[in-house]
């Protein structure tokens, strides 16, 4: 069955648009979004959803997915029952990127990003955590994630998943090149305060993977967990947990959703 058959017998009106038209039709009103991709166009619908209180569905169309919680295959046997109000909600932390000296800043749903510029092969960025100086990574990049970032970029460099429902941060070099230098998780009202090392080139800047400018010498980068939320819908009784169980394969699960 399709979507367009299944919102039909639901009773409920839905509008059809392009990641270009969503935030005007948040503006103009609208209870919930169902997005069908991967969690590249999740990110896209956050963006434009962001702060709006606008709640997610994500369908997979794509890969892993931590951000989609139904799989294509499932919508006739899943999606009906949450358009009938049967559903649950996770309020997701934004990350909040101010860079020194100017006006520029960010919000990120998955993590904030430091990369090596062209011509270079690694990053040196010295750390503060709450005002206090943690260390100096000497990496192939640096990321400030979410939560929700700790499933993304983060987890594909060896960080830890961390609960949607922990406002926290994770610091997660990127191929550290020293093995002592680990992840670290950051609490909510520490922040934390990115500058490049003394002998460090200029870094590309990315926010959810998109770049968006440069960190040079001279300037700091802050990050600390923001105001806003974007609002996920999953099926209900199935979580951050099951989400993982279904997308990691912990216990043998591999297939659809189980309860």
């Amino acid at each position: 069955m399709g979507l367009k058959s299944i919102f039909l017998e639901a009773g409920v009106k839905a509008r059809w648009v392009s990641e270009a038209g969503l935030a005007q039709a948040v503006r103009k009103g609208t209870d919930a979004v169902v997005v069908g991709g991967g969690d590249g166009t999740m990110l896209h619908a956050a963006e434009a959803t962001m702060g709006s209180e606008v709640p997610l569905l994500g369908i997979n169309l794509g890969s892993l997915g931590f951000l989609t919680s139904i799989k294509a295959d499932e919508i006739g046997e899943v999606l009906p029952p949450i358009l009938a109000g049967h559903y649950g909600l996770s309020p997701r932390s934004v990350l909040s990127a101010k860079l020194s000296g100017t006006k520029r800043s960010w919000c990120a749903l998955n993590e904030v990003s430091v990369a090596p510029g062209a011509g270079h092969l690694m990053v040196r960025v010295r750390v503060k955590v709450g005002g206090e100086f943690l260390t100096e990574y000497h990496a192939d990049g640096l990321l400030v994630a979410s939560p929700t970032g700790s499933t993304a970029y983060s987890l594909s460099a060896g960080g830890p998943l961390v609960s949607p429902r922990a406002r926290a941060m994770v610091l997660t070099p990127v191929c550290a090149h020293a093995m002592a230098q680990r992840p670290v998780v950051v609490g909510e009202l520490e922040g934390v305060e990115l500058v490049l090392g003394e002998r460090g080139p200029a870094a590309i800047l990315r926010v959810d993977g998109m770049k968006v400018g440069r960190l040079t010498r001279g300037k700091s980068l802050r990050v600390t967990v923001g105001k806003l939320v974007v609002r996920l819908m999953h099926p209900a009784g199935f979580g951050f947990y099951g989400l993982a169980r279904q997308k990691l394969g912990w216990s043998g699960t591999t297939g659809g959703i189980n309860r």
